[in-house]
């Protein structure tokens, strides 16, 4: 009986720290979509070159999941989980502090392959420890949570730039939120996917 309740309770640590990474990738996502346009014609660029840096964003995050999940299967779904949270925070942090087009495209590209570390692999290590019996649940509610995100990033973060009247503090905010999202998973988590002998 100890032992299955220890279980459990390993179990919902994992849900709820794999939940949190889910809507805190989704803030980050609303702030690529929404805020960064604004912040970049705000410094002056035209619309053809904003639309670059967010492409950058978008063709490094879908095509890199191509090999970051197949990565995931050999090495563990933690290490790409917590990198990409890294990576994420790091490409915010760098776009706050840089000033310059091409610089901007390059903060946009690690943020793209934060993205696609962490994306695919958050449901993966769901997945890993949802009981067949229980997996549409889980999976379910993982997804309501996760796509809260996008709400609770646009509140958060439009509440954030009223008060301030500035994007930029929105940045470094969500900078913050996605270097302390990998810092609960990092040590909150253990590894859900053995890794192969």
């Amino acid at each position: 009986m100890g032992n299955l309740r220890a279980s459990l309770f390993s179990r919902d640590v994992t849900y709820r720290a794999r939940c949190q990474g889910g809507v805190a990738n989704k803030v980050a996502d609303t702030l690529v979509w929404v805020l960064f346009p604004i912040f970049f014609r705000l410094h002056g660029l035209g619309i053809v070159r904003i639309g670059w840096i967010t492409g950058v964003y978008a063709m490094i995050w879908g095509l890199s999941q191509l090999w970051t999940g197949h990565l995931a299967d050999r090495i563990g779904r933690k290490p790409p989980v917590v990198l990409g949270f890294s990576l994420l925070a790091a490409g915010l942090m760098g776009t706050a502090l840089v000033n310059h087009f091409g610089a901007w495209t390059i903060t946009a590209g690690i943020m793209g392959l934060g993205m696609a570390l962490l994306y695919p692999n958050l449901i993966a290590a769901m997945s890993d420890v949802a009981p067949p019996l229980e997996r549409g649940r889980i999976l379910g509610t993982y997804r309501y949570w996760r796509d809260t995100g996008y709400a609770i990033g646009g509140l958060v973060l439009g509440l954030v730039a009223q008060w301030s009247d500035e994007v930029l503090p929105t940045i470094w905010l969500t900078a913050a939120i996605m270097a302390l999202s990998g810092l609960w998973i990092a040590l909150a988590v253990k590894e859900t996917h053995p890794r192969p002998g």
